[in-house]
């Protein structure tokens, strides 16, 4: 049996989180502790011993700037955060990646505080982007997601600063919300279409009378004229029809799991662009990493894929309880989306399909698109286009892949395009 214990932080992360606490509540930064460390000394030490008429001065000048910064942030920090605790989170149920999205939420802009500003970052969920854009006395809150996955809280983090750099005092405050953030679709293009699996039918005792016209056999009551072979009628006088063969036409794939792991967001798009679009067909089975069974509509396909984000640690781990889920029927072919970045989900998916020998197709989504730039100008003649790179580390996968049996399919997320 796993532990679940988590391993104790390191020296480093503790000494980060202490620092981070200090930065929180000391309100001057580091260059206004260097401008309040030469003012006193300029203005108690320097300036007296020498009669220096000039320089003190200055410093009581800058030591009244840095005092007034500092006290111009506590009272902008306490006035903002009480306006902030009094308002709703301002969200949806459901945020989706890459898609910035305008909340409802709204920041004090201190528009009266000439010297300074607000500024605003999500701790939880991580991944989030957020930019704020002025709009009479408030500020609005666009965000964006990178990541996704299920929450139940979100804790926002604002930093009152001075325009000089010189303080800042920094606060947090959660509010719990059902947050859903679901991964961007795969654009809809014909080379993702193209990975179903479609063909010729083969031949088959046990199917149906529907391939080629290759049998023979006299001709009977009611046998279409168009069938007659009227050659061999010429010469042996005797009237023979031709059948169709006894075939079987392979089927669309309509089983599919995804393997959560590192980076496999692009995967995750491309997996609910089959669920979304239909491409798996109207009687699918789809099933992702932590899932307790198959998912048989589009809406809980999507929840399983959401939810799959928790388990990218351990990707792959149920894709046997799966897989053994499925109706042996319908499993002869199946459809596998996988992160980019290898890992022991490869091994678990080997043995799977290598125990229940499964044809098996891989779709590997990626972010970053190959760099093929053909040559500009007069070269374009002369010159080749510059072969295309895959991101690092995915040619190997590839080929590992493709090793243990598997067809793979490389797919760009942003333009659809089949790598």
């Amino acid at each position: 049996m796993r532990s679940t214990a988590k391993s104790p932080p390191s020296m480093r992360a503790r000494l980060r989180r202490v620092a981070g606490r200090v930065r929180d509540v000391a309100p001057v930064r580091l260059p206004g502790l260097v401008l309040l460390a030469l003012s006193l000394f300029v203005a108690l030490r320097f300036s007296r011993d020498n009669g220096d008429y000039l320089l003190r001065p200055a410093a009581l000048v800058v030591l009244a700037l840095v005092t007034l910064t500092v006290a111009l942030v506590g009272l902008a920090t306490v006035l903002v955060r009480r306006r902030v605790r009094a308002m709703p989170s301002g969200l949806s149920e459901s945020l989706e990646t890459n898609a910035p999205m305008t909340t409802t939420f709204r920041v004090p802009r201190l528009r009266a505080w000439v010297l300074l500003d607000v500024r605003e970052t999500w701790v939880d969920p991580a991944g989030v982007t957020v930019e704020l854009t002025p709009h009479g006395p408030w500020l609005h809150e666009t965000v964006t997601a990178s990541q996704r996955g299920r929450h139940v809280s979100v804790r926002r983090r604002f930093t009152v600063e001075d325009v000089f750099g010189l303080a800042a005092l920094s606060f947090e405050v959660q509010w719990p919300v059902e947050l859903a953030i679901a991964p961007s679709s795969t654009p809809w293009t014909g080379e993702v279409v193209a990975s179903r699996a479609t063909g010729d039918a083969y031949s088959s005792p046990a199917g149906r009378a529907e391939g080629d016209l290759v049998e023979m056999r006299p001709y009977a009551h009611g046998d279409s004229m168009r069938h007659v072979l009227w050659k061999i009628y010429a010469r042996t006088r005797r009237l023979l029809v031709r059948l169709p063969e006894r075939a079987q036409s392979p089927q669309p794939i309509t089983v599919a799991f995804l393997v959560a792991g590192p980076d496999d967001e692009a995967s995750a798009g491309t997996a609910r662009l089959y669920v979304e679009q239909g491409l798996l067909g109207p009687d699918f089975l789809f099933a992702a990493d932590g899932a307790p069974k198959l998912a048989r509509t589009r809406e809980e396909a999507l929840e399983q894929i959401i939810d799959s984000a928790a388990h990218r640690a351990d990707g792959g781990a149920s894709l046997e309880g799966l897989a053994a889920s499925v109706e042996p029927g319908r499993l002869a072919a199946c459809l596998v989306f996988a992160p980019p970045v290898d890992g022991p989900w490869r091994a678990r998916l080997a043995d799977v399909v290598q125990r229940r020998a499964l044809a098996t197709t891989v779709v590997i989504g990626v972010d970053r698109a190959p760099t093929d730039v053909p040559p500009r100008g007069w070269r374009r003649f002369l010159l080749e286009p510059a072969p295309a790179e895959l991101p690092n580390g995915v040619p190997a996968l590839r080929a590992a892949l493709e090793t243990a049996g598997m067809t793979v399919q490389l797919v760009h997320r942003e333009t659809g395009r089949v790598l």
